[in-house]
């Protein structure tokens, strides 16, 4: 049997590897189809396959936000390097400058670190395998607890979908009981109009009553009634018994 899932939900794993903190968090939000969303280090984007992979194997509806940070547990900035080639270039350009308008003023660190590609962050790509193993492992974790908690947000949108039924259920009986009199009111208001207009001895009440049996069949709404009732009871044993037959007309849950 299915499990009722929310579509939206949240979950968030940290993990650690080679003196660094692994964060994968995962979002999803409500969504007529899959849509994949994947953030990743630049040195591991060739891994965006992969997670999409692992993603699909989880869930068949909804938006997913999926991000993977990694960040330093030592604080070093042993990754910081100096372009010095950009930095040559910007030292003659501002040269260029300052010949341009006038100025014997010095070139000073303030005016190359006003250009931000002077420094870079060059990201150091793990191992393959591990990375592989990494990444399968925490977004296995995250995927985990972001099913369970789209898996207690559809057990609460079960039991709030039956107390509906049930409500949708009750007024439909109640309608059903008051349509069973439309025809005989109808025809007294009917009747009562006539006699207001014209002299009673000459209404042919024989006719009368034809013309209202056509018009007790136009407001008969037993048929829908009945049809309503019998949604109601195949909504239900679809609740119990198979989640996939109610998912295309239920626009929040998977």
């Amino acid at each position: 049997m299915n499990t009722l899932k929310s579509m939206t939900g949240f979950a968030t794993v940290q993990s650690e590897y080679e003196g660094n903190e692994v964060t994968c968090e995962i979002r999803s939000l409500n969504s007529r189809y899959l849509e994949i969303s994947v953030k990743l280090p630049r040195a591991l984007a060739d891994y965006e396959t992969l997670v999409k992979e692992l993603i699909r194997k989880e869930i068949t509806r909804g938006k997913i936000m999926y991000t993977l940070n990694f960040s330093s547990l030592n604080g070093d900035i042993q990754n910081l390097k100096i372009n010095e080639e950009t930095v040559q270039n910007y030292v003659n350009l501002l040269k260029q400058m300052k010949e341009a308008a006038g100025l014997d003023s010095p070139i000073t660190l303030d005016h190359l670190l006003f250009f931000k590609d002077v420094i870079t962050f060059e990201e150091e790509k793990p191992a393959d395998d591990k990375m592989r193993e990494i990444i399968v492992d925490i977004t296995g974790k995250a995927m985990k607890k972001l099913n369970e908690m789209r898996a207690s947000e559809g057990a609460n949108l079960k039991v709030d979908i039956e107390k509906n039924l049930e409500e949708v259920g009750r007024l439909t009986g109640e309608i059903a009981r008051i349509c069973t009199q439309n025809a005989r009111i109808e025809f007294d208001k009917m009747y009562q109009r006539l006699l207001s207009l014209i002299d009673e001895k000459r209404i042919d009440r024989s006719r009368l009553e034809q013309e209202v049996a056509i018009i007790s069949d136009r407001v008969d709404i037993s048929e829908e009634t009945i049809r309503m009732k019998s949604h109601i009871q195949l909504f239900r044993e679809n609740l119990k018994e198979d989640v996939e037959k109610i998912r295309e007309q239920v626009q929040n849950i998977e």
